[in-house]
């Protein structure tokens, strides 16, 4: 992978990556779904997406938006980027939702989709808003698998440092 790939990356998934994980660091709070239950008689969502770890991924996102804006003298694409970062937490969201009607409980793995519901959120808005080379699949595959690799290896330091109860 070469340093232009690289900086793209991290230009265009850097802040949904700081948004996706910031959440990590409230523990527990408000469940988003306020404990309801969907038609298959399973939570809406779990105790995992609360209203403070939304919060909290937001801040997360719009500091690392702006970061990003200025470095790059941008402020269009800070706003891109930020409403990346709100995109990726959804996306989140949504994967959890998914995970509860298929029967997997909280914390339980769902490879792959565990690893980049938030960057597929990410690309979706990106590519809405107009920043077509996202959707380029050379480009796509390199993220997805610096991604996936960053996601591994965040999630076992974090587990290591006691910070998250599991490793993936």
């Amino acid at each position: 992978m070469n340093a232009s790939i690289l900086v793209d990356i991290l230009k265009y998934y850097g802040a949904p990556m700081v948004s996706n994980a910031m959440p990590v660091f409230i523990g527990k709070g408000t469940p988003i779904d306020k404990n309801i239950v969907w038609i298959d008689n399973k939570r809406l969502l779990g105790d995992g997406k609360t209203w403070e770890g939304l919060a909290t991924g937001i801040l997360g996102g719009f500091l690392a938006s702006l970061a990003i804006g200025l470095y790059l003298n941008n402020t269009l694409f800070f706003t891109k980027s930020f409403i990346a970062s709100i995109a990726g937490l959804l996306g989140d969201i949504i994967e959890s939702f998914v995970k509860r009607r298929l029967g997997i409980k909280r914390g339980d793995p769902l490879p792959v989709l565990d690893q980049l519901d938030f960057a597929i959120g990410a690309t979706i808005a990106y590519a809405v808003l107009g920043e077509g080379e996202v959707l380029d699949p050379a480009f796509l595959a390199s993220a997805y698998t610096l991604i996936m690799v960053l996601h591994v290896t965040t999630n076992t330091i974090a587990y290591l440092l006691k910070i998250k109860d599991r490793p993936w």
